[in-house]
């Protein structure tokens, strides 16, 4: 028999399922009596478009829209135009938050788009509108950047990369530009890359600073000159690796002289005044290019087409492969003077002939009146470098191996022409000069100071083969001197004219001056004379120290003086103050 709740559900349930469309039809009147009127509802709440959004109004301008990189700023000004009841309606320029009308002076190191955006999150949808205004920024043929600069790395990408101009300089003072990340800066057709004058690196200064830290670049090199007429001079170039590099990506590189595709000769490029350092790869390197001549754009005709001079290169080391001051390749040929050397583990290299080692383009340089000091020149292999050696300083590969040696690439044709004149040499670990093969044209070690003895100082391989296989060998003249160390007789003297105290060195080829404030060793002059022929003294009563010829017996005042030590020999036509 069935309970009478049980009996009564089949009632309950028809009655509940009456009124239950009855509520919802009741809710669903409620809403519509109820509409704007009670809710007060914002614009957009419905599942339609916002007319915060669709109906926005947005004006933005540029007044200039041309503006000189340098010059006068342009002034961007904007409103954005809103129904009743958008606060929620952000306004951004260029993704910065801004009011809904202002603006804002400008000056951008490169042509730049200026956008306001209205944007509005509803439902969680994002939605937006936008308009935008352009400033374009034409670059002065001489474009300067120093501590007042705004954005200066942006500016020194940007001139070299879209200058029009037909001669363009950049100049930098009082700066450190970090320029990690970048690689391959090209440098085209008659740029100067320079330190203003009154910023360059000098006897007192280091000049300005441009640097990266990121050491795995593999070969890049920071900056590739691809033109001609091209001057780098006068500021320091830092790289990445503070000790000795190791590894195939870890040979980076500062400047890489590559010329674009032509037969038109090169004829001035460059490098001079600068300190490149902490480059495992390679400080300088210069190639040639034959894609379109046979003989490419360099020359041993033309020697100073490419200049390396006055630079000062040093701690560019790499364990087994590269760590050069300066690298001839590829069939170039550069004039490599007056320049200081100081721990790399080649301070000049060569490889032989253009890239692949076919064809008539052999590589070669003349190097005269550098000074190479006595560090570097490690070399390291095996595991964890347990394995090590001090090559050599001076060098020209040869374009073949010997069977027995690797890849050494120290036998076969070693280069066209290798002129190695009036240089010093002070390091002597291991050998000065070495030269991989027989050069196809000749190599001449003329007027040069050793620290090595006559027959530790220079070194030549041959053909490949069994054998010495010398055909051409190197032509030593006789009047290069052996066995001697200038550094151990100095004098005093203030060649800067601030009163700081130089050291005076004179090797017998050339003199240089040592300042106690940088630390470096700069080129003077081109003279024989040695110390004890020599008497440093301010003749002129300029404040910079002069150097004079000491009479020699018999002879009398006024005799010869050369200015600041750089000039040429002239008479002593007045007396200045006592010589020390």
């Amino acid at each position: 028999m069935k309970s009478k709740s049980t009996s009564r559900w089949p009632f309950l349930k028809s009655i509940v399922s009456l009124i239950l469309p009855l509520v919802g039809c009741g809710l669903g009147f409620l809403e519509l009596l109820t509409g704007p009127q009670m809710l007060a509802r914002k614009p957009g709440d419905d599942n339609g478009p916002s007319p915060c959004l669709s109906e926005a109004v947005i004006h933005v301008n540029a007044d200039p829209a041309q503006i000189t990189l340098g010059g006068k700023p342009s002034v961007i000004s904007w409103s954005v135009s809103l129904p009743d009841q958008c606060s929620t309606v952000q306004v951004k320029l260029n993704g910065a938050l801004v009011a809904r009308s202002g603006s804002r002076s400008v000056s951008p190191s490169r042509s730049t788009a200026f956008t306001i955006v209205a944007s509005e999150t509803r439902f969680g949808v994002y939605g937006e509108k936008r308009a935008s205004t352009r400033v374009d920024v034409s670059i002065p043929s001489r474009v300067v950047i120093d501590q007042s600069t705004p954005d200066p790395v942006d500016v020194l990408i940007n001139a070299l990369a879209n200058s029009g101009n037909a001669e363009q300089t950049i100049e930098v003072c009082d700066v450190d530009l970090d320029l990690t990340g970048h690689s391959g800066l090209v440098i085209r057709d008659n740029t100067s890359l320079i330190a203003s004058p009154a910023c360059a690196r000098g006897p007192r200064r280091y000049g300005p600073r441009i640097f990266v830290t990121d050491t795995h670049r593999g070969s890049a090199a920071l900056f590739e000159v691809k033109g001609d007429n091209v001057r780098i001079s006068g500021f320091q170039l830092e790289g990445p690796t503070k000790d000795v590099g190791s590894g195939d990506e870890n040979k980076e590189k500062a400047i890489l002289i590559s010329p674009s595709a032509s037969a038109e000769p090169i004829h001035n490029i460059e490098i001079s005044n600068m300190e490149i350092f902490h480059w495992s790869g390679v400080g300088v390197q210069a190639d040639d290019n034959v894609d379109v001549a046979e003989r490419g754009r360099l020359f041993n005709t033309n020697p100073g087409a490419v200049h390396i001079k006055g630079n000062f290169f040093h701690h560019n080391r790499h364990d087994d492969g590269e760590g050069y001051g300066v690298n001839v390749a590829n069939g170039a040929y550069a004039l490599i003077e007056q320049n200081v050397f100081d721990e790399n583990r080649h301070g000049i290299a060569g490889g032989s002939r253009n890239q692949g080692g076919k064809g008539l383009d052999y590589s070669g340089y003349t190097a005269r009146d550098n000074l190479i000091l006595s560090g570097g020149g490690l070399h390291c292999r095996g595991p964890f470098n347990v394995i090590c050696w001090h090559t050599h300083q001076i060098d020209m590969h040869g374009d073949g191996n010997s069977w027995y040696s690797g890849h050494n690439w120290e036998c076969g044709t070693a280069g066209e022409t290798i002129i190695v004149e009036r240089n010093t040499i002070l390091y002597n670990k291991g050998t000065a000069i070495n030269i991989r093969g027989n050069p196809a044209d000749k190599a001449v070690v003329d007027g040069n100071v050793f620290k090595h003895d006559r027959d530790d100082a220079i070194e030549q391989g041959g053909d490949c083969g069994s054998g010495d296989n010398i055909r051409n060998p190197i032509d030593i003249r006789p009047n290069n001197v052996f066995g001697v160390d200038p550094t151990t007789e100095l004098a005093n003297c203030d060649f800067g004219g601030d009163g700081q105290q130089d050291q005076f060195m004179a090797t017998g080829v050339t003199w240089w001056a040592f300042s106690i404030v940088t630390s470096q060793w700069r080129y003077l002059n081109t003279m024989p004379q040695k110390l004890s022929e020599l008497q440093p003294g301010d003749v002129d009563g300029d404040g910079i120290c002069d150097v004079t010829l000491k009479p020699r017996p018999g002879e009398v005042l006024p005799g010869k003086f050369s200015k600041s030590g750089t000039g040429p020999w002239q008479l002593r036509v007045t007396q200045g103050p006592h010589l020390p």
